[in-house]
This record gives C-alpha cells, structure tokens and sequence, in this order.
C-alpha cells in the first residue's frame, strides 16, 4: 500500500476540486481522525470541540456531542488527553490516578473504585506502583489514556496519539482505542499527521488545511480518490 503525507491528500483534493470547506459533525459512538499539515487549524478546531472558543465563521458546528448545550455537562463528559504528558515521571501510576481523580473532584469511594477499574481495563497492574518515568513509552500512553478515562467520559479527544511510538506501540494503542470506542461505546476525536493511522481505526477523517474543514469521509474513500489521481498521473506521464 502506498504511503501518502497530508500534503498530498490536500493536493488531490484541491485536483479533483473536492475540497471545502464544510461544516464539521461528529456522530455520536464513532472514531474520527483530524488529518491537517500545521498546528493551528488544529487546535483551533480541537479548542472549539472542547468549548474553549465558540465556533466562527469556518466552523459551522453541527455536532450530535452537542457542544454548544450546557457546558459544565458537555466538559465534564470529556476525557482529554494532550500532546505534551502531563504525567508526574517521579510519582507512580496509581498516585498519578489518583491525583487526576482528585483534580476532577471524584470523592472517596467512587475515586478509589474507579482507579481500581482503570488499572485493571488498561492492562496497568504490573506497572501501577512502579515510578512513571521507569515505563515503556506505550505503557507511559496507556496511562495518560486511563487518567482521561476516569470520568468515564462520552467524549475521548487525544493530541496525536501514537507519536513517537515504534510500530508495535502503535498497534497497541489502535488497538486499546478501538475496545474503549467498540466495549465502551466512548466517541473518539484525535489529531493525526498520519494517514495510515486513520486507515486503521477510523471511521471519517475530517481533513484541516489552514483553519478549515476542507473534507470530511472515509479513509477508504480517500485511498480511492488518491488511487485514481495516481493512476491518472501515471497516464499523462507516458503519454
């Protein structure tokens, strides 16, 4: 299978003059992958999604999540997890839980049951006394993953999720998000670089250039579009 950047997907786009922009939905109980060359349009979009600004002109917000309803409710059924760890290396995963539980005002008991349910849902028992900074990068992830989950949110937004992970800690990862969205029935909103990513645990990709939605569909149907554009290329190459 060949690899494409972004880039190039935004070049096809603009070829096949399919390309926006268009308002953004997400549909309750899916997987969708944010697919954009630069920062900004990135968190633009993912700030709007997390009611931190209100959606202007380019971001026509039609959500199911509804997210412009009560925002106290909408945020409290986030879990979000950022590019940057915001994990203690020195502490251990549970007294990272725990804290993260506090911060999120879980009282005793439910605290205490739900640090229980992360451990165990995470594959974490083996590394939940260790020191965070002596974990392997992916188990490292899998615990941001469970500090997010413990609100048992509707709504899992992750900032580039598998990044610098080798390839078996990224199959762990897609394979860890596509149980919480499959057993769990979590909506999943992440940013990605990288398209084979969204290839292989999304059900739309919604394509950011500058600070606008300008696709939003299937992974498959854009591999398709990028087939016939390839194929197209070739042709007037030998021609």
């Amino acid at each position: 299978m060949d690899t494409f950047t972004v880039e190039d997907l935004i070049r096809r786009l603009e070829r096949l003059q399919a390309r926006g922009p268009i308002p953004f939905n997400v549909k309750k109980g899916e997987i969708i992958g944010i697919l954009c060359t630069g920062d900004q349009g990135r968190r633009t979009l993912i700030a709007v999604l997390m009611t931190v600004l209100f959606p202007v002109s380019g971001f026509a917000e039609h959500s199911s999540l509804a997210i412009l309803g009560n925002l106290g409710d909408v945020r409290r059924s986030m879990g979000i997890v950022l590019q940057e760890s915001v994990l203690d290396p020195v502490t251990t995963g549970r007294e990272n839980l725990e804290f993260g539980a506090r911060l999120h005002g879980l009282d005793d008991e439910v605290r205490e049951r739900r640090i229980s349910e992360v451990i165990g849902l995470f594959g974490l028992p083996e590394y939940a006394d260790a020191a965070v900074e002596t974990y392997p990068p992916a188990i490292m992830r899998r615990l941001e993953i469970a500090r997010a989950f413990l609100v048992h949110p509707g709504v899992l937004f992750l900032a580039e999720p598998t990044k610098e992970l080798d390839e078996s800690g990224r199959r762990e990862i897609w394979g860890l998000l596509r149980c919480l969205n499959r057993e769990r029935r979590v909506t999943i909103i992440f940013t990605t670089h990288d398209l084979d990513e969204a290839e292989a645990i999304c059900n739309r990709a919604a394509v950011v250039d500058g600070e606008e939605v300008v696709a939003l569909d299937t992974p498959a149907t854009f591999r398709a579009m990028m087939a016939v554009t390839e194929a197209h290329l070739k042709f007037n190459d030998t021609a």
